[in-house]
C-alpha cells in the first residue's frame, strides 16, 4: 500500500498545476487574439447543416408512416422494402 502524501507536498503539487494550467490559458487567450485580429470575427460563426436529399425522411408528416414501418414485423418489413426497391 502506497504511503499517503504530506499535504505540503499535495499543496505544492496543485499550484504547479494551477500555474501550468494558467500559462495554458493565456497562450490560448493569446493565440485567439492573434486569430481574430488577423481573419476577423469570420472565424466565430455559426454552423449550419448543409441540406441534403434525403431530409425529407425526417419531416413531421413522415413520423406517423416511420412509427408504422418500424413496427411491421421483420419478414413483412423486409418484403415491402424488396417491393418498393423494383
Amino acid at each position: 500500500m502506497k504511503p499517503l502524501r504530506d499535504a505540503t507536498e499535495v499543496a505544492a503539487t496543485l499550484e504547479r498545476w494551477a500555474q501550468a494550467d494558467a500559462q495554458a490559458g493565456e497562450r490560448a487567450a493569446l493565440r485567439r487574439a492573434a486569430t481574430l485580429q488577423t481573419q476577423g470575427d469570420e472565424l466565430v460563426r455559426d454552423y449550419e447543416f448543409h441540406k441534403k436529399p434525403n431530409d425529407w425522411i425526417h419531416l413531421d408528416w413522415m413520423r406517423p408512416i416511420r412509427f408504422i414501418y418500424r413496427n411491421l414485423p421483420f419478414g413483412l418489413r423486409m418484403a415491402l422494402k424488396k417491393r418498393m426497391a423494383r
